[in-house]
């Protein structure tokens, strides 16, 4: 089959390479300049940074961690273990929050652990779980760890009140902690929570995009074309028309708003509820230090407005050795915002910059440079409701007889690897050429 492929990112390349193996003959429509959407790289006076915050080379399935570690070759990835922690006022705790509860100052930790047991009762009890997030994170974690933690740092990623987002998102992401293990973390027992990212692979060069360059250099007949966004997809009796070229199928992964767009006679209905599919957009702010060093971190989180406006940073230059030049350091710091940010990117960076200087992870004397990338999708914004709209512009889709897979390109909140799980469990379902 003659397959039409929208979108070039890390799921359609995988798509690609699927189908291709399979023995169909694919073409990739790219709006970009080059392959990789979320998951483009740059090499900058010798300093790796990804365009879209900290992505890391992780999976519980056996057969895309091989695939993605695969793809960069022998000695292509750098093996590390995770070392995450959350800024809380003045000092580091441990990842996730309520397994570092004992990092915490004794009257902070008795709020949190206290508030903790009390919602644990209250689920035993069998308390009704809530159906909007921030209501939901009380049930879960009790008063005190979403005081300190839960409620500042989503507020800050998400940028709209909790009590507007809904509870479907955080099911499989937000794994519940034993009460056993909080209680020993709060006694100063070292748990580990969020066991399956204890151990991550990053690229030794080229960033995360030497993943997607590793795919797209496997691909012998696919064709991919850059700058071409798609701007017609008409089905005309069995075949399809993309950009006025026929297809005998189409897979698109390009965000299903964009899709939408480019379809012909949407129903109103249709139309109705792709408008309210929303998202978050992305400026990462990349911080080149000189003769520095930075904390020996994979990534913190900042939930407090005071800290500065990012939400997490990155300290890439620990990913791997060859991330920045000798003797020298990098940081990526991740800011969210609905729509365009009300700043220009120059200001975000200076109170990305300041924020950290306040906090000691950087002095501004070290900062060699900043440079910002901007990411219109970043995250999907799980708004109440969100999940009869996404199926009502799916069933749409999927009645015109397009496949839809991935992040945006499907409206599922997964992380790469999942990404590349959809694509391949979607390319099982063509039959051999």
């Amino acid at each position: 089959m003659k397959v039409a492929l929208l979108g070039g990112g890390i799921t359609g390349l995988s798509v690609a390479w699927k189908l291709e193996r399979k023995g169909h003959e694919v073409t990739v429509f790219e709006a970009g300049d080059r392959p990789g959407g979320l998951c483009r790289s740059e090499t900058i006076d010798g300093y790796v940074v990804d365009h879209a915050g900290g992505h890391i080379i992780f999976s519980t399935d056996a057969e895309v961690l091989e695939f993605m570690l695969s793809v960069l070759g022998p000695g292509g990835a750098y093996k590390s273990e995770r070392r995450a922690r959350i800024f809380h006022h003045d000092r580091y705790v441990t990842y996730p929050f309520e397994n570092g509860l004992g990092d915490l100052s004794p009257e902070h930790r008795f709020d949190c652990l206290k508030g903790y047991v009390e919602a644990w009762h209250t689920r035993k009890c069998g308390a009704t779980e809530p159906t909007n997030f921030k209501d939901w994170c009380l049930w879960r974690f009790g008063d005190g760890i979403c005081r300190h933690f839960m409620w500042p740092y989503n507020e800050k990623i998400w940028n709209v009140p909790l009590t507007e987002l809904g509870t479907a998102w955080v099911r499989g992401r937000v794994p519940d902690a034993p009460v056993e293990d909080v209680l020993k973390a709060a006694s100063g027992i070292k748990t580990v929570g969020y066991g399956h990212q204890a151990v991550f692979w990053y690229p030794t060069s080229g960033g995360f995009e030497s993943v997607v360059k590793g795919v797209l250099s496997s691909l012998k007949t696919t064709k991919v074309r850059c700058a071409t966004p798609v701007e017609s997809v008409r089905r005309n009796q069995g075949t399809y028309e993309v950009n006025g070229e026929v297809f005998d199928r189409v897979v698109s992964t390009i965000p299903l708003p964009l899709l939408v767009k480019v379809l012909d006679a949407v129903p109103a209905e249709v139309a109705v509820a792709t408008a309210g599919l929303a998202h978050t957009s992305l400026t990462t702010v990349f911080i080149a230090l000189r003769n520095a060093t930075v904390p020996d971190l994979s990534w913190v989180y900042f939930p407090h407005p005071a800290d500065g406006p990012q939400n997490r940073v990155t300290f890439i230059s620990n990913y791997a050795p060859n991330n920045a030049p000798t003797g020298c350091s990098s940081i990526m710091a991740e800011v969210t915002h609905l729509g365009a940010p009300s700043k220009s990117t120059e200001a975000i960076a200076a109170e990305v910059v300041d924020g950290l200087a306040g906090r000691g992870v950087l002095r501004h004397e070290d900062v060699a440079f900043t440079r910002t990338f901007s990411n219109r999708f970043a995250y999907i914004l799980y708004e109440s409701g969100i999940e009869s709209r996404i199926e009502t512009v799916r069933r749409f889709a999927s009645e015109a007889g397009i496949d839809t897979v991935g992040r945006f390109g499907n409206y599922s909140y997964f992380n790469s690897d999942r990404c590349i799980r959809a694509a391949f469990d979607l390319a099982a379902t063509y039959p051999d050429a």
